[in-house]
């Protein structure tokens, strides 16, 4: 399923631009141009993230940031051509979870807006544990473990799996895996992540139980909630 975004700019060209981008990265974008259609969209729709610029015709992204929190906890962006220390300053404040300052490269708010989706789908799903066969993943501590003995994932791994996690019993397509542009190159990286974590939590990684190969798709982690 596609997380909602909703994008609040302007800039009409950087609006359009963003908005094709985030589409091919498998999000749902809405657009709005300033402040009094966004409130009006919150309203009706519930969003997994929010970027919006800092200054806009008809408000301040400060007081947006305000009602947004009042009604939806979900992680904020801040966009904008003011890069001064305090007007980064004042939107961490009242509640935005990251800053981007104007120009950027797409590719950083792409793997801006992961990581905030990560670490909020972990906060909801604190405490949550998740099973396949021994193993036991807690998406509170992020640990991985046999038997209550530990298992050491790398970094990579670890990502690979609460993504996995995170869209549990469903195809993540390979695209979705990748921390990167999805070149060849970087889909192979998957590949070969997902071969060395089979190794790890696999009695037989040429025939995985767990982590199921989709083919021309992805891959899909069968497992349950404890």
């Amino acid at each position: 399923m596609r997380k909602n975004i909703l994008l609040v700019d302007d800039d009409k060209r950087l609006r359009e631009l963003l908005g094709d981008y985030l589409y091919e990265k498998k999000f749902e974008v809405y657009l709005c141009e300033d402040f009094l259609e966004a409130k009006e969209i919150l309203s009706f729709v519930f969003f997994d993230l929010v970027i919006l610029d800092r200054m806009m015709p008809t408000g301040d992204g400060i007081d947006l940031i305000e009602i947004i929190k009042i009604n939806r906890n979900c992680p904020i962006i801040m966009l904008t051509a003011l890069g001064q220390d305090q007007n980064k300053i004042e939107g961490l404040k009242i509640g935005a979870d990251d800053y981007l300052a104007k120009p950027f490269e797409p590719e950083e708010l792409f793997l801006r807006i992961n990581k905030l989706l990560i670490l909020y789908e972990n906060l909801n799903n604190k405490n949550i544990r998740i099973a396949f066969g021994d193993f036991i993943f807690n998406l509170s501590s992020l640990e991985l473990k046999l038997n209550n003995v530990p298992i050491y994932l790398t970094e990579g791994e670890n990502d690979l799996l609460i993504k996995l996690i995170n869209k549990r019993n469903n195809i993540v397509l390979r695209e979705e895996l990748a921390e990167q542009e999805f070149d060849e190159s970087e889909l192979r990286k998957i590949d070969v992540r997902v071969t060395r974590l089979r190794q790890k939590i696999e009695k037989n990684a040429k025939q995985p139980q767990f982590i199921k190969t989709i083919r021309g798709k992805g891959y899909k982690l069968i497992c349950e909630e404890i």
